[in-house]
């Protein structure tokens, strides 16, 4: 598919430049699951994030993006076809749910901000449940990415991913979205002391 050569081709190009730009320093992209339903998450600092996670994660992912954005056709045109699908913030958006589930269970890889949002601090926010139920619904395991640092040119900003993970069907939905915190948090405090490790 012409959409498939063209993710590969702008991974291709943009991975060198972002990692050379920004000073970019990733740790454990290499034990991501290469086939199989897997949603990744992240917590969101920058609007870089979903296009350098892009390129760091060799596996094709797929996002969910504002729908704002596909309101000016040519900008949807073209985001859909680096795999963006729309989403409505700030309320339930079942269309957006049955796309994740379709990709999900096609054996596809998300990637989904459980934040919501970016953050003007840094500090994580509580987790949304829209990742928790598309898990729970498909089997799909869960992949941590924590980003620690701010963007700048070779600023140094570290990404680091966790060990995949499953949540258990029993598990409350409030303790689940804990959990997801954590699991970012963990990965931001690994990677800012890789930088303090490596600066000593």
């Amino acid at each position: 598919m012409f959409a498939d050569w063209l993710y590969r081709g702008l991974q291709i190009v943009l991975r060198p430049l972002f990692i050379g730009f920004f000073g970019i320093k990733s740790t454990g992209f290499e034990s991501i699951p290469t086939e199989g339903p897997l949603i990744i998450i992240c917590n969101h600092v920058s609007g870089f994030d979903p296009p350098v996670v892009g390129t760091l994660v060799r596996r094709p992912l797929y996002y969910m993006t504002k729908a704002e954005l596909f309101r000016f056709r040519p900008l949807g045109f073209l985001i859909r076809l680096v795999h963006a699908y729309p989403v409505k913030r700030g309320k339930p958006d079942r269309q957006a749910l049955r796309t994740s589930l379709s990709l999900l269970t096609a054996g596809r890889a998300l990637l989904i901000f459980p934040e919501g949002h970016r953050t003007a601090t840094g500090d994580l926010q509580p987790a949304r449940s829209g990742s928790i139920f598309l898990s729970k619904r498909t089997g799909a395991k869960i992949v941590p990415i924590g980003i620690a640092g701010a963007y700048g040119f070779r600023r140094g900003t570290r990404y680091s991913v966790g060990e995949a993970f499953a949540i258990p069907e029993e598990m409350p939905t409030g303790d689940a979205q804990y959990l997801l915190v954590e699991k970012i948090r963990e990965q931001i405090e690994r990677g800012r002391k890789l930088d303090q490790a490596e600066k000593s």
